[in-house]
């Protein structure tokens, strides 16, 4: 409790006893613990010191043989001595078996504080090694302990943790979206795409204000890392892609800023995928929608696509799709080529990658 080692010799001991006792506590805290924690300290020093029972003896070999008991009084001024001597884990695991009593009623806005910064503490240490989503959602959790007690909410640090939170989350997202897709990480996946929701939802509202500074790149990452189904899931794209039709409406113009015509190519690819897998023609329709949609708002052609989705869809034949195919091979035009999946390849791929997809569905 007092930061030193089993080994630690008497000097320490009363040395870091000393500042401890110097030091200030963190804001927030009651008057009762700071009173209790001085208390506390001088406890632990005198037994560790002069009571060979709960200090034992390095040189002799003794191990102690009793634990340091404390009044119950003194557990959160105990939980806030951990905390600044780097116990995280210890604070955390104490003070959700203390708050689990019915006599901790008096005690539950300091131990909660003390849990609090003790996740800020493992926060601050996770984003030095540069693990941005563990710093975050340790941030997170501190977030959630001081919401729990209404004198809690008021607090500055409360105010701090949600602003670090708005500046984190798109990194923190593209972090964990980047995780292996295992078991393991199903949960962390789950909610860092709750979170790009929770985002997209905050860069569309004309009304809100959202710390994502630059949305094509960081839309862009996020669909990289993410399946068809995933994408589809995401948002309405079909009536985003309505609203796009509409140039001068105050949406339509937020809306581009946002997502623009490669993110809508993507997730008009990604409901072809994920239709075409899955047998689901509304998803095909959908995709259909959002390519006619981008050809209106858009002044681009799109006429292969049109023209698969159809396919697909049981409104044209596989002779005309071919046809268009062979057109863009021929005309080497089409902004398909240069949006979307395409950019990673140049543009005789991208025709060598169509007709080898056409003809094996058309077989």
């Amino acid at each position: 409790i007092l930061g030193v080692t089993e080994k630690a010799e008497k000097d320490e001991i009363v040395k870091s006893a000393i500042e401890l006792r110097k030091s200030e506590i963190e804001d927030g805290y009651t008057e009762e613990v700071s009173t209790c924690r001085q208390a506390l300290l001088l406890d632990v020093r005198d037994k560790l010191l002069f009571e060979q029972e709960y200090a034992g003896s390095t040189r002799a070999k003794v191990p102690p043989r009793s634990s340091l008991h404390i009044p119950w009084s003194w557990l959160p001024a105990a939980l806030c001595v951990l905390q600044e001597v780097g116990e995280e884990k210890l604070v955390l695991d104490i003070g959700q078996a203390a708050l689990r009593r019915a006599d901790s009623k008096p005690y539950v806005h300091d131990v909660l504080l003390a849990m609090a910064l003790a996740e800020c503490s493992i926060a601050k240490a996770s984003f030095e090694k540069s693990k941005v989503s563990l710093g975050f959602e340790a941030l997170a959790r501190a977030q959630y302990l001081l919401r729990k007690k209404p004198s809690l909410e008021k607090m500055p640090l409360l105010e701090q943790i949600e602003e670090s939170l708005e500046e984190l989350a798109p990194a923190c997202t593209l972090e964990v979206l980047s995780l292996p897709r295992t078991p393991e990480n199903s949960e962390r996946r789950r909610g860092a795409i709750a979170a790009l929701c929770e985002l997209l939802g905050q860069g569309l509202d004309v009304e809100s204000s959202c710390r994502v500074h630059d949305w094509p790149y960081f839309l862009g990452q996020a669909m990289d890392k993410l399946l068809a189904t995933e994408i589809v899931e995401l948002l309405s794209w079909d009536s985003l892609a309505t609203t796009r039709k509409n140039k001068k409406s105050l949406e339509s113009q937020s809306q581009r800023v946002v997502v623009d015509f490669d993110c809508f190519y993507r997730a008009m690819l990604a409901h072809l995928a994920s239709g075409f897998s899955t047998r689901q023609t509304e998803l095909i329709s959908k995709a259909k929608t959002i390519c006619e949609c981008l050809v209106a708002s858009e002044n681009t052609d799109l006429k292969f696509e049109e023209s698969f989705c159809s396919f697909l869809l049981g409104e044209e034949s596989g002779a005309t799709v071919f046809e268009k195919l062979q057109q863009l091979q021929s005309n080497g035009s089409s902004n398909s080529r240069n949006y979307g999946l395409a950019k990673k390849k140049d543009s005789s791929d991208k025709v060598t990658v169509n007709q080898s997809l056409v003809c094996c569905i058309l077989r």
